[in-house]
């Protein structure tokens, strides 16, 4: 993933893509061309969101009413 990775960019490339692919009239190779454009920006938005997720930290109050940082854990959403 390049330094300048811009992940809205990237995510509406992405949806043009899809629509492309989903259009008639693509050959078999540039439908190639796009699926492989479009998995790689796939695994750079992947990548990209795991690094920002490790990045955010929450705020929550604990039990002795004090303010304290914690990880952000997606899969603990269940417990909010």
């Amino acid at each position: 993933m390049s330094e300048q990775f811009d992940f809205e960019k990237s995510m509406m490339r992405l949806s043009e893509i899809i629509a492309e692919i989903e259009s008639e009239g693509n050959s078999l190779d540039i439908s190639l061309g796009l699926y492989k454009e479009g998995m790689a920006l796939a695994s750079d938005c992947t990548e990209k969101l795991a690094a920002v997720e490790k990045e955010v930290i929450m705020l929550s109050i604990n039990t002795e009413g004090t303010v304290e940082k914690r990880a952000f854990h997606p899969e603990a959403d269940d417990e909010l």
